[in-house]
């Protein structure tokens, strides 16, 4: 009798035994702190799990627990809360071992783009705007608040707003992209300086009159972002002037033109040509016209008002 009891002590702590060892391997760890990427939060992703079942394993890892905070910010769990999510997933929570404080911090990765960072997109985009020989130096006008992201590959696109500066800054477009995906999009304006050896007056240059070569001279000069400078003379000597140009200014296209070839008023011969037909008439121009420029002109004749081709310096031509 006292063997059949001792024996049945002795079947009881092994089967106590199996017991206990199972649930020290039906265990989940969490750290009091922990850090996740991404938008959602799973069991996986903050606890340690440990069981003998690989597919209750993999259950417990993908236990959706929560909304994850934004980029570089934090929420805390009650350990509670955890277990009644394991729970709504049909697993005990009693069957497991918890090794956890009662309340845990889950923070979400971030990536912080830095103030030079967006200085050395920002140059990046001038740089490419201009003449290679150019030196470009430009910045955000103000100290920007932090640019905070999801952690992940980061791909910065600039864009420009206007070619033309608002109130002495030009503002640019940021997108701001992780992995793939845009997270945000911020107007930035710079100050932007472009040194170029570019053809500027050497002195006051009058409107409507032929411009010499001893009226310019090339050197350096902050041009911003004029795309339409000249950075020979020979491209401007014997142009004549639309405007008033005063000394010193870096000169564009807009401010030069050919010397017309015909003159308003001029007497031309008009060719009206087209595949089987050639007539020569007598004209009179409206308006001075360079070569190849589409002019008005007059019919003397028929006294009706015509556009037609400057040909060269007598003739201009229609085309059927």
């Amino acid at each position: 009798m006292f063997r059949k009891f001792i024996l049945s002590i002795i079947f009881y702590l092994i089967i106590l035994a199996v017991i206990t060892n199972a649930d020290e391997h039906n265990s989940i760890t969490i750290p009091e702190n922990s850090i996740v990427n991404g938008k959602e939060i799973y069991l996986g992703d903050i606890a340690s799990i440990s069981t003998t079942d690989d597919v209750e394993n993999r259950k417990l890892s993908r236990v959706h627990i929560h909304q994850s905070a934004k980029p570089g910010a934090s929420i805390t769990l009650n350990i509670s809360y955890i277990k009644s999510r394991v729970k709504q997933q049909g697993i005990s929570p009693d069957s497991l071992i918890w090794n956890t404080p009662n309340n845990i911090t889950i923070q979400t990765s971030s990536r912080i783009i830095s103030f030079e960072e967006v200085k050395i997109a920002g140059e990046k985009f001038f740089k490419d705007l201009v003449n290679k020989n150019a030196i470009v130096t430009a910045r955000p006008t103000y100290e920007i608040r932090p640019i905070v992201l999801p952690d992940g590959d980061i791909d910065i696109k600039v864009d420009s707003v206007s070619k033309y500066p608002v109130n002495g800054n030009f503002p640019l477009n940021f997108i701001f992209s992780i992995d793939g995906r845009e997270c945000e999009r911020r107007l930035i304006p710079f100050k932007v300086e472009v040194i170029d050896n570019v053809v500027v007056s050497k002195k006051q240059i009058d409107l409507n009159s032929i411009i010499k070569e001893d009226d310019l001279m090339v050197t350096s000069k902050d041009i911003g972002l004029s795309s339409d400078v000249f950075y020979k003379k020979d491209d401007i000597i014997g142009k004549y002037a639309k405007k008033n140009i005063s000394k010193d200014a870096f000169i564009t296209s807009d401010m030069v033109m050919q010397v017309p070839i015909i003159k308003q008023g001029d007497l031309i011969t008009i060719l009206v040509e087209s595949t089987s037909l050639k007539i020569a008439t007598q004209g009179k121009a409206l308006e001075n016209g360079i070569k190849d420029q589409v002019i008005r002109i007059i019919n003397i004749s028929s006294q009706k008002e015509l556009k037609a081709q400057v040909v060269d310096k007598n003739t201009v031509r229609i085309n059927l």
